[in-house]
């Protein structure tokens, strides 16, 4: 037993992956609260204050009774239930069937279940988008060009 507790302390699991590090916050308990976790968070219940992970990182799951009103800053986010605020999720975010986020939603890869809704922005998190123009300026050329063509009819 010795042996094997040394190699998976060596082998570098993330906190994430620990089942040790998880914590519920169960359908009949309230929070209200700012909240700074690592290792995993499920919300069930629900949480009035902001969420966001420790230096070690986590994931956060809000389950589909959670409610979460504040804003959330976590990595790695799933959720099935509704948040009220915005959605800060550096690597990868799930909006899940039953999803509601009033709030803006930033991202680096999203997966979008049908059924789970938005009421808010969609930002991806990608420097080489951000420098693209407007689509108003986009729109205007094909425009342009349409009526430099009629003129030279």
């Amino acid at each position: 037993m010795l042996g094997r507790d040394k190699k998976s302390a060596s082998s570098g699991a993330s906190a994430s992956q620990d089942y040790r590090n998880h914590t519920l916050i169960a359908p009949s308990a309230k929070v209200t609260g700012d909240i700074e976790f690592t290792g995993g968070l499920h919300v069930q219940g629900t949480v009035e204050g902001n969420i966001s992970v420790g230096k070690d990182g986590g994931r956060l799951v809000i389950g589909e009774t959670g409610v979460v009103k504040g804003e959330i800053q976590v990595p790695q986010v799933v959720i099935n239930g509704h948040v009220e605020g915005d959605v800060h999720a550096t690597e990868n975010l799930e909006l899940a069937e039953k999803a509601s986020v009033e709030g803006n939603v930033y991202y680096l890869m999203i997966e979008m279940v049908m059924g789970a809704r938005v009421n808010g922005k969609l930002v991806r998190l990608d420097d080489e988008r951000r420098n693209l123009p407007a689509p108003e300026k986009t729109a205007d050329k094909p425009a342009a060009a349409k009526e430099a063509a009629a003129d030279n009819s």
